[in-house]
């Protein structure tokens, strides 16, 4: 019995980090060394939903490590106020002369931006941010979007690690891949979690080529 391959949209294969981010028009080593620069200290990332902000930040967040192996790093994402206010617990102990990664930063109230920038000022503390629209008094180093060179790229790493790269073709080449890029516009990641469910059903249907081992029985696997 052969099992099916995994799906190369799972939430394992998607969220942040899983992948490295592709700047195409320079390095994210060189992104990284243009915010460690910075006189000010505050640096944004800016973009649409669904355009690889958590991505870059989290390849970044490498680069920082690699670049500076004895600096502190605190990598902090808010997806909603309270989300927030938890996490933001922890400023207080954050070491003079870190880096404080802050993906979601729009979601913090006034107030805890105002404690965070405080304290990191006074401690020396270098912020990078992401968020929808530019950011008061930070610097922005990026703008996120997404076009068909980097959407097929990323479809292609997606399905190198599933195993099954040779299905790159046939998938963006799909009726529903159209459709969900028509759909979504710069929203990436909305079309990859319309692929999950197109990979399920194909896999679920018996259909030939994608996702689909050359012969022998298929068995499902716990995908998350």
């Amino acid at each position: 019995m052969i099992a099916a391959p995994p799906n190369p949209f799972s939430t394992r294969f998607i969220q942040p980090g899983a992948i490295s981010y592709e700047c195409f028009d320079g390095t994210v080593t060189e992104l990284a060394e243009r915010f460690l620069k910075l006189p000010s200290k505050r640096g944004s990332i800016i973009g649409p939903h669904g355009t690889g902000k958590s991505t870059l930040v989290a390849s970044l967040e490498s680069r920082f490590r690699a670049i500076l192996p004895n600096s502190k790093i605190h990598p902090l994402r808010f997806s909603t106020d309270r989300s927030a206010s938890r996490s933001l617990k922890s400023v207080s102990e954050w070491a003079p002369g870190s880096i404080a990664i802050l993906d979601g930063y729009e979601q913090l109230r006034f107030w805890s931006r105002f404690t965070i920038e405080r304290i990191a000022r006074a401690r020396s503390i270098s912020i990078l941010a992401t968020a929808h629209q530019p950011i008061r008094r930070f610097e922005t180093i990026r703008e996120t979007s997404v076009n068909e060179t980097s959407s097929k790229w990323v479809v292609e790493q997606l399905l190198q690690q599933a195993g099954v790269p040779d299905s790159a073709r046939e998938l963006l080449q799909s009726e529903a891949w159209s459709r969900s890029r028509a759909k979504h516009g710069q929203n990436l990641r909305e079309s990859l979690f319309d692929m999950y469910d197109w990979w399920q059903n194909r896999q679920s249907e018996g259909l030939p080529s994608i996702g689909k081992p050359a012969s022998g029985k298929i068995t499902r696997q716990n995908e998350e």
